[in-house]
């Protein structure tokens, strides 16, 4: 049987490939990505490096599809939480504790992810972040993941008159990133880190500056 129609894979395949992305994911947050080749994502997964090989056709292509796995959960859990708010303050708020949420339900993901960010280089030498702009310019956004670009918030909250800020949209969104991100940081040091209690600090702290109720 296959597991949907023209993807020429079997639900065995689909199976397999969900299992060599958990393993990958789980090494990666252990070790770092450059440390976590294909001949040890293989071990972990008790398999050989050929069976990743036959699944997928090289570091990249698993990358690609660990990114999609955790962006995936991460809209998982944000994008209900956003849609269910009506202000743009209630959508900010909504998407910084959305974010504290996943990064405390999905550590491992949120750490790997974290770790190919930095240590990431395709074929092409291209680094992470350049890689998914030139995916964006190429296919553009999917509408239900544009929930997870702050920056749409912070436009319509300036527009609207709710938050009262000279700053430019561009720039609370990369502060509000930055903060995220480094949360991300502090929990690949410390596994323990309450994100949580980060995010929540980080929400009051962005929609008092902004001049927004809370």
């Amino acid at each position: 049987m296959r597991s949907e129609e023209g993807s020429g894979r079997t639900f065995a395949d689909e199976a397999r490939r969900r299992q060599i992305v958990a393993c990958a994911i789980e090494l990666i947050a252990e070790v770092g990505y450059p440390q976590a080749s294909l001949a040890k994502i293989a071990e972990r997964a008790e398999i050989a490096k050929s069976a990743v090989l036959y699944h997928f056709r090289g570091k990249d292509e698993l990358v690609a599809a660990i990114v999609e796995a955790v962006f995936g959960a991460s809209a998982g859990v944000m994008i209900p939480r956003i849609m269910a708010a009506t202000t743009a303050t209630d959508r900010l708020r909504a998407y910084i504790a959305s974010n504290g949420e996943f990064l405390d339900t999905h550590r491992r993901g949120a750490i790997a992810l974290y770790e190919i960010s930095v240590g990431y280089r395709d074929s092409a030498g291209r680094r992470f972040d350049q890689v998914v702009q030139a995916s964006v310019d190429e296919s553009g956004v999917p509408p239900e993941l544009a929930l997870l670009d702050p920056l749409t918030i912070f436009v319509d909250g300036i527009r609207d008159g709710e938050f009262v800020t000279t700053a430019e949209p561009l720039m609370l969104k990369n502060i509000v990133r930055a903060s995220l991100d480094g949360a991300v940081a502090e929990l690949a040091r410390d596994d323990t880190y309450d994100v949580l209690e980060h995010t929540s600090t980080l929400a009051d702290l962005v929609i008092s500056a902004i001049g927004a109720t809370r």
